[in-house]
């Protein structure tokens, strides 16, 4: 009975070793999200942000614009607008929006290896490294919805992000109880996985959401509008690196962001 006994506790220990490894490796990825300055500017006004970067929407770290590969602005009909960096940390839209309208901003954080080792990270692949604990190829992506003056519509282009999370419905047009479903796509497949969101004022600890649920094989989900404000929904996915001898993992992650009113 004792032997049993210790047997079974020597599991739960187990697992909850394994539990807590699997929080931490979590809770360690930074990610990317767009703050905007307003989700529903007037029209003849230029669209202003920053890019978030931590584990603490909406304010953590920033990240500038040598670290972002694409950042632009697409209108309903598919035109493409540039954005500028005004500073350090912000961006703002090179001509001002003329017209009324549903937009959506769209950034992608250059792709990179990150390898953690008893001595340090490294921004590189493990290849030639000693004591690496572990390799990640990772992939960032962001968006967010801004509704410019009176007019809104279709948000639900495929921006065709490595990881994206698309809005099937403007959440300009919702209000606090009804739900937004999403469609998210894991290089261009239907993802299906969880997927989780907050909003400001939620909470500033890190890693912290008040709403989590999972999308179906076709990669839709719903997330349920608890509270007006702006939102962020974050879905990630890992695999294997495909060679493991020069990463272990490759990760991908999404964000968007957006008003509900």
């Amino acid at each position: 009975m004792k032997k049993r006994y210790k047997v079974r506790m020597l599991q739960v220990v187990s697992i909850s070793i394994f539990a807590l490894v699997c929080l931490c490796t979590q809770a360690y990825a930074h990610y990317p999200w767009i703050n905007l300055a307003d989700y529903t500017p007037e029209v003849g006004r230029s669209l202003k942000l920053t890019i978030g970067w931590g584990h603490s929407f909406p304010l953590d770290g920033f990240l500038k614009k040598d670290a972002l590969e694409t950042i632009y602005v697409l209108d309903s009909t598919g035109k493409k607008m540039t954005l500028e960096a005004s500073s350090a940390l912000e961006f703002q839209s090179e001509e001002n929006i003329g017209e009324a309208g549903a937009y959506i901003v769209a950034a992608k954080r250059k792709a990179g290896f990150y390898t953690k080792t008893t001595e340090g990270g490294k921004r590189r692949s493990k290849k030639g490294l000693k004591n690496v604990i572990k390799c990640y190829h990772s992939h960032n992506c962001m968006k967010a919805v801004a509704n410019v003056g009176e007019g809104k519509g279709k948000v639900n282009a495929r921006i065709g992000h490595p990881m994206e999370i698309i809005p099937l419905v403007n959440p300009g047009d919702l209000r606090a109880g009804d739900y937004l479903p999403v469609q998210v796509l894991l290089k261009g497949k239907p993802f299906n996985g969880k997927i989780y969101a907050t909003h400001v004022g939620f909470s500033t600890e890190k890693d912290t959401f008040v709403y989590t649920t999972s999308t179906n094989k076709k990669g839709k989900g719903k997330i349920k509008i608890l509270h007006s404000g702006v939102w962020m929904i974050k879905a990630d996915h890992e695999e294997p690196y495909p060679d493991q001898n020069e990463c272990d993992v490759e990760s991908f992650v999404a964000t968007l962001t957006f008003e509900v009113k």
